[in-house]
């Protein structure tokens, strides 16, 4: 190159100033942003500091929501079991009067079988064999509920240990076959307690534990 050429020397000094920079430092070299490159920033997600502090936040928050939520579920079972109980009892003792025939109510398992601790299934049914057991050919089934028991028990408390309750057709009472179904907790953080009793009438009541302990233990 000619020596009076100092534009053409100062641009190759450049130039080949930066091929070593970049290549053996691994330095670069920041030109204007054009406004798409600024719009592309702008569009970038968080940083790692943001998305850290976002974590521990929520992790904070559903560490706190979770024992309020699970009491509050705990509490939506035992109002809806409730429920299920005292209709059941209540339908059972009036079909048992317009079809002039004895009705079952007992707590089953999957497969029909009566069993006074059993939390699978209620039933209501006709039993035409007189076996105190749902049979599908042979009996005619009135209602059944799916308890999905997540948060309790129960259990069926009749005379003579019966493993089912019985209202007549001549009178829709279960006289000879009252008594009450418990509801206990299976966890700490459900707290309902309580009896749906059915008397010789057929009178149906929810009762407290503070009022009428329900000895859940036994």
């Amino acid at each position: 190159l000619p020596m009076n050429d100092e534009r053409m020397r100062k641009r190759l000094s450049s130039f080949i100033t930066r091929i070593y920079s970049v290549f053996f430092l691994g330095k670069t070299y920041n030109t204007k942003p054009s406004r798409q490159t600024k719009a592309f920033r702008g569009k970038q997600g968080f940083t790692l500091v943001e998305l850290i502090v976002t974590t521990a936040v929520l992790a904070v928050i559903v560490a706190i929501a979770t024992p309020i939520i699970r009491t509050q579920l705990a509490r939506m079972e035992a109002k809806r079991i409730k429920i299920q109980l005292a209709s059941s009892l209540a339908s059972a003792k009036a079909e048992s009067y317009i079809r002039r025939q004895d009705v079952i109510v007992c707590l089953s398992d999957s497969g029909g079988r009566c069993h006074r601790d059993s939390d699978k299934v209620l039933l209501l049914f006709v039993d035409n064999n007189s076996n105190k057991h749902f049979d599908d050919e042979v009996d005619f089934l009135i209602a059944q509920h799916t308890l999905n028991l997540k948060y309790s028990k129960l259990s069926l408390r009749v005379g003579a240990r019966r493993h089912y309750t019985k209202f007549w057709g001549d009178s829709g009472q279960p006289r000879g076959h009252f008594g009450h179904i418990k509801y206990c907790p299976t966890v700490d953080y459900n707290e309902a307690m309580y009896l749906i009793s059915f008397s010789q009438t057929g009178h149906i009541k929810q009762k407290f534990n503070a009022d009428h302990p329900t000895k859940c233990d036994s």
